[in-house]
């Protein structure tokens, strides 16, 4: 009888693994369960840029910081944590983790929506307790917004641990690849990226994962896939086993950051549990209003390095109709993964 029982497992192992699906947990292993999501800073930035004016720069930056009045986060991130409390990741990563701030055009500025303090306030409200373990600032742009008042924003990406949960080696950097992009009337927009991690002890196991998250450049590959290269060279020289997760910007495919991971060693999450299709993550339209939704792409991943860990589920949060605020926003423009890791 036992070995016809290893005998089957075997084959469901052999099995999942020619379907592309997870294998069942083997006895003694240790689960690490991670979350990536794009929580959205509130508003389409990408029109600044375009701006052919000064005066259309200042209307264009007005509109931008009143969308992101009307998507309103306080409520968003109430939205997100009744989600997370279904889910209980240990470990998250957030990009556009957005600083607001407002004040005349000369005194001084004061926050208005600080995103990583609403969202984890809303999450011990929801009985869940997260610290901000490690934090990169990739820059901040100040600009009026009326004749009267300017506005500033800082992007932050974030990694969240749950409370007692030992971190070491917290690290956050930016990459070298950036983009910068010049008006027609000379005001320069450089944006940088960047991505952090933590060591995470695993219950039971004598090692650590690295966590890392990053959110790659949207709209330009060169730079992207440049911010993906360096991210990878870098989790390299990890001594523990590594997960990446993020929102990387492109599509699962052979070139650009998702052919750099898989190519060099990692697996993809979704595509080991569920197979090549669905998964998709983004992208809602601005006002988070649209319905039905408007998900059709998969570009946030979960990567992890098979020698040592191994997927055994993922799941997509925010995707679904029921999951938008009471006013009908979706908790952001981009749905989230939660994946369940098996340490070996």
């Amino acid at each position: 009888m036992a070995r016809r029982w290893a005998s089957l497992l075997v084959a469901v192992g052999l099995v999942a693994a020619t379907l592309g699906l997870a294998a069942p947990a083997q006895a003694g292993t240790r689960q690490l369960k991670v979350a990536t999501y794009n929580i959205y800073l509130g508003a389409d930035l990408a029109p600044l840029a375009l701006a052919q004016t000064p005066q259309e720069l200042v209307e264009r930056a007005g509109i931008a910081y009143d969308q992101v009045v009307a998507t309103d986060f306080p409520s968003r991130a109430r939205a997100i944590s009744r989600l997370l409390r279904k889910e209980r990741p240990e470990v998250i990563g957030l990009q556009e983790v957005a600083l607001w701030k407002k004040g005349p055009l000369t005194g001084p500025l004061h926050t208005t929506y600080d995103f990583l303090d609403i969202l984890l306030r809303e999450l011990r409200r929801a009985g869940l307790h997260y610290r901000a373990a490690a934090v990169d600032n990739t820059g901040t742009t100040t600009l009026p917004i009326s004749a009267t008042e300017r506005a500033s924003f800082t992007n932050r990406d974030a990694i969240l641990v749950q409370d007692g949960l030992p971190v070491t080696n917290a690290q956050s950097h930016l990459y070298a690849a950036k983009l910068v992009v010049t008006t027609p009337f000379g005001v320069t927009f450089t944006t940088a990226r960047g991505w952090s991690a933590v060591d995470v002890a695993v219950k039971g196991k004598p090692t650590r994962v690295r966590v890392a998250t990053t959110h790659l450049q949207p709209g330009v590959p060169p730079i992207r896939n440049a911010q993906a290269q360096e991210l990878y060279a870098a989790l390299a020289q990890s001594p523990y086993p590594v997960t990446a997760l993020g929102d990387f910007n492109a599509l699962p495919e052979a070139t650009g950051p998702y052919g750099t991971f898989t190519a060099g060693g990692y697996d993809d999450a979704w595509r080991t549990v569920h197979g090549p299709g669905g998964g998709f993550t983004a992208v809602q339209d601005p006002d988070l209003r649209n319905l039905p939704s408007k998900l059709s792409e998969r570009i946030d991943y979960v990567f992890y390095q098979p020698t040592h860990l191994s997927a055994v589920s993922a799941d997509l949060i925010g995707d679904k109709v029921r999951d938008r605020t009471p006013t009908g926003l979706w908790p952001s423009d981009h749905a989230g993964l939660v994946v369940r890791l098996c340490v070996r």
